[in-house]
């Protein structure tokens, strides 16, 4: 199972919005065939190990890290190649919570003789899949806030300079965290600071979807998310933008509340186009709306062992009175990256 979860992982940023899978055929104590879910629209991994082991599938067992769906979606049911392939036992590392499948994949195996075990490495498959469960129950996004920042907290200096305040290794792995997200954020005052590409140029992967998040609409269009066609860009605002939408990008319109731009309804909108994990990398401004909104899955937090003094916070006024009303994190990591501290965990919202 750790080895098919190590397939499922290639195909992470691909699969959106299904679910990445990595799967594998054991006949006589060997492995006959193994494969992953490579992309949206290709053939689902349990399929690929089904092709790829032909008649040795028969009578062999199938390990994946979901349960086979059992619906028709862009392709047929997984349960049903299984059950025609002849596989004789499937072992899962979790119950899809697909509406659409949630039991019923297991069911139809079991009803067709076919011996089931579930949970092998549960825990892991919880975190695995936890932002496709999330999107596939809720239909909105996995959030991670993400920032650097020295250790007295400051993401950039007074005049606005933040280049670089993490070290390469922490600039790679952001990339690294990128490739496996179907869409980055940010706002105005980081495009205009720092003219940010938002791809994964020190990473292999695709490309994400980015999103700039402007209440004004008015937007400094020469800059390379506008020019350099790498990946669909779109301006979330609640008014007109003050550049048309072209081939370079597109407009969401969001709703505004009295605080600022409604970001639920731009997970909402986000949702129903498909993108199932979203990477906030904005700066202050955007951070904290984020928080006051109590929107946020995950948060990571590159520390880097340098003194910035007065500058700009990573995370502004949230009315915080007393220490024991603040924002927890649970679930923590942590981990050098190069010279700088790796911090990783879930917000409590209260």
């Amino acid at each position: 199972m750790a080895k098919a979860f190590d397939l499922a992982e290639k195909g992470l940023g691909y699969t959106s919005p299904n679910p990445a899978v990595g799967a594998i055929l054991l006949k006589n104590g060997r492995i006959v065939a193994s494969g992953y879910h490579r992309r949206a629209g290709l053939p689902h991994a349990e399929i690929e190990v089904i092709k790829k082991a032909a008649k040795n599938a028969r009578g062999a067992i199938l390990i994946t890290t979901l349960e086979p769906c059992s619906h028709h979606g862009k392709t047929p049911p997984c349960v049903d190649a299984i059950i025609a392939a002849g596989i004789k036992k499937v072992v899962g590392a979790i119950t899809d919570r697909n509406p659409e499948v949630s039991g019923r994949g297991y069911r139809k195996l079991r009803r067709a003789g076919i011996e089931v075990v579930n949970g092998v490495l549960r825990k892991r498959a919880q975190r695995f899949y936890e932002p496709y469960f999330k999107f596939i129950t809720t239909g909105i996004p996995f959030v991670t806030l993400k920032f650097a920042q020295s250790i007295n907290g400051r993401i950039a200096t007074r005049s606005g300079n933040s280049h670089w305040i993490s070290s390469p290794e922490s600039l790679k792995l952001s990339h690294k965290v990128r490739a496996v997200t179907d869409a980055v954020l940010i706002g105005n005052q980081t495009l205009k600071a720092d003219n940010p590409e938002l791809t994964t140029r020190l990473a292999r992967g695709p490309n994400p979807i980015r999103i700039l998040l402007s209440a004004s609409g008015k937007v400094t269009r020469r800059r390379m998310i506008f020019t350099d066609r790498a990946a669909p860009t779109y301006i979330a605002t609640a008014t007109k933008s003050n550049v048309k939408q072209d081939r370079d990008f597109k407009i969401i319109r969001v709703k505004k509340l009295k605080s600022g731009l409604d970001l639920e309804d731009l997970l909402s909108k986000l949702g129903k186009m498909g993108v199932v994990t979203l990477l906030v990398e904005g700066g202050s401004q955007v951070l904290t709306s984020f928080i006051k909104q109590k929107i946020g899955d995950r948060m990571i937090v590159f520390i880097a062992p340098i003194i910035i003094g007065d500058g700009i916070s990573a995370i502004g006024d949230l009315g915080v009175a007393t220490v024991e009303n603040s924002i927890a994190l649970s679930e923590m990591e942590w981990f050098k990256s190069g010279p700088d501290l790796f911090i990783s965990g879930r917000p409590i919202w209260r």
